[in-house]
């Protein structure tokens, strides 16, 4: 349907959705709302995908990937205080109705914009199906490599406050006077992943794909280092432990987040990063309940040790089944060969 239309349709369900938990008068309607609403929104991040291809030039997405996770941690905390502000103001419903209505805002806004400012990559001439993603095994090997990865990123984004509290025994306030340092250190590795992904390209000439894999290899060896956190024997040592990892993760992410849209190309960059939130969202269902067991039964020692081999595991399938074509060209079928 486009990216303008989509992306608008997306919104509106969205912002529709999110006016509907107001009117709910019963614990099924709200799970049905909720359920909905994770549905819709899921779209988001596809559309970002969509958005950085056609508007960023390739040695610039990982930047744009580093806005996403941005954008979407300041949503995240801004949440909070904006659903306090009409549940006191008015009531727990309003709070819902007024993030409907700034989505319906919203799109006229975008369109605006998206008017104003042409694309800088325009749709290919010849372009792939969705099928023709399905059946490129480089599509497979970006969903496995995110599923591995990406287990750290969920443990410090949901965890790092339940560490200090478990292993440092200290208060949930006291945690907390530690931990906001540990999702600002990912905000810097996001931003710099990208750059790093994107001086490789300018500077050193590198395929955009080869560069942002060499990008990868290094956050994961890097992260090996994380096994050694239990070792920190204060909570500020341990933070400052918890914030590098979380900084090289975030750092692999925005790269690796790159990767459908350097391979797919703008037409199915939407349909490419999909496929890793797929993967992402699958990684937590299925091991949330084995990591608290491990936890509660071990500690955090083995976890940290398996977590940190996970994307070096990861960058092997990404050097096994993600490589450039031989003609330099970044999307295809086939991928034949790479310099990473």
């Amino acid at each position: 349907v486009g990216l303008n239309k989509g992306i608008s349709i997306s919104v509106a369900l969205w912002s529709l959705v999110s006016m509907a938990h107001g009117l709910v008068r019963n614990f099924q309607g709200l799970l049905f709302c909720r359920a909905a609403l994770g549905a819709v929104e899921a779209s988001g991040i596809s559309a970002v995908g969509k958005v950085s291809a056609m508007y960023l030039k390739p040695e610039e997405l990982a930047l744009g990937s580093a806005m996403s996770q941005l954008g979407l941690s300041v949503g995240a905390g801004l949440a909070p205080a904006f659903t306090v502000y009409f549940a006191y103001r008015h009531n727990w419903r309003w709070a819902f109705f007024a993030a409907g209505i700034l989505g319906l805002i919203w799109i006229p806004i975008w369109l605006a914009t998206a008017k104003a400012i042409p694309p800088t990559t325009p749709s290919s001439r010849e372009k792939m199906r969705p099928a023709g993603v399905l059946t490129d095994m480089r599509f497979y090997g970006l969903i496995l490599a995110n599923a591995l990865s990406m287990t750290f990123y969920s443990l410090w984004t949901n965890w790092a406050p339940i560490y200090l509290v478990r292993v440092h025994h200290l208060t949930p306030q006291e945690a907390s006077h530690y931990s906001w340092a540990v999702p600002l250190a990912g905000y810097v590795g996001a931003f710099l992943g990208g750059s790093f992904s994107w001086w490789l390209v300018r500077r050193a000439k590198l395929q955009p794909i080869d560069a942002r894999k060499r990008v990868c290899l290094f956050c994961a060896i890097v992260l090996l280092g994380s096994a050694f956190i239990p070792a920190l024997s204060t909570p500020l040592l341990a933070t400052i432990g918890m914030s590098l990892s979380y900084f090289w993760i975030s750092a692999w992410s925005t790269n690796l987040y790159s990767l459908p849209i350097d391979i797919f190309g703008a037409d199915r960059a939407a349909f490419g990063v999909s496929g890793l939130i797929f993967a992402y969202g699958l990684m937590q269902a299925i091991v949330s309940r084995p990591l608290g067991r491990t936890i509660d039964e071990y500690g955090f020692q083995p976890v940290l040790t398996t977590f940190a081999l996970l994307p070096l595991a990861a960058y092997g399938l990404l050097w096994m089944l993600v490589r450039t074509r031989s003609d330099g060209e970044q999307h295809g079928l086939r991928g034949l060969t790479s310099n990473a």
